[in-house]
């Protein structure tokens, strides 16, 4: 997981120079009154309850320091797998189409072994704040069949970019940080903390909003063994 690692170390350096020089990626779609209508498909997987739990703890002493961010409820909390149809205001899937990706999805995932996964330290990227994830192989095994079958069913596969990471966002800024040196310590502090292990069994097909809070459409898959 070496690979995974210097990802995640990337994105914590970009993250950390950005918020020191008062550069943090703003969300004004997170602002009050603002009605947010994106929608998008999404293949993810939502955390065990203890292990959101655990993340919800950390976030407490987090949010202390910056009360005014955006910090993501334990049930809304997730492992996106891949995007399939890029979230958008004017998104659009019908029945009939959800039940498309649902039928061939489900026969890919079907014939995929149980997924193992270990989230374990927080890192921040100029937008947001995310906790780590490293997983077994068979994840990236599913993302490239996924990517490789889909088109010669005729659905599409809309990425912004290919997913390698793991991780599970957690936070997003909705303001500029007025003490982002304290913000960054607490993060810094909880680099290595284990969050908790688990075995995924099945994963969640799902058209929802841009955080997870609403889901329209919901179809769950399960693992082969």
């Amino acid at each position: 997981m070496d690979q995974l690692s210097d990802l995640y170390t990337s994105i914590n350096r970009r993250g950390r120079a950005a918020l020191l020089n008062g550069q943090a990626e703003i969300d004004n779609y997170l602002q009050p009154g603002v009605i947010d209508g994106r929608r998008g498909l999404t293949l993810l997987a939502h955390l065990p309850v203890h292990v959101g739990r655990n993340i919800g703890f950390c976030l407490q002493e987090v949010a202390a320091t910056a009360p005014g961010q955006y910090y993501y409820p334990g049930k809304n909390m997730h492992i996106t797998v891949i995007d399939l149809l890029a979230g958008k205001s004017d998104f659009h899937l019908d029945r009939q189409d959800f039940e498309r990706y649902r039928q061939v999805l489900g026969k890919i995932i079907g014939t995929t072994p149980e997924i193992h996964f270990q989230l374990k330290g927080l890192i921040v990227s100029p937008g947001a704040l995310m906790v780590k994830g490293y997983y077994s192989s068979e994840l990236e095994q599913l993302r490239q069949q996924i990517r490789q079958q889909l088109p010669q069913f005729g659905l599409t596969v809309e990425e912004r970019y290919p997913t390698y990471s793991g991780h599970v966002t957690v936070a997003r800024f909705r303001q500029p940080f007025s003490a982002p040196a304290n913000f960054l310590r607490v993060v810094n502090e909880n680099k290595e903390l284990a969050f908790g292990s688990f075995t995924l069994r099945s994963l969640d097909l799902v058209v929802h909003d841009w955080y997870n809070q609403q889901i329209d459409q919901r179809a769950t898959l399960p693992l082969g063994q």
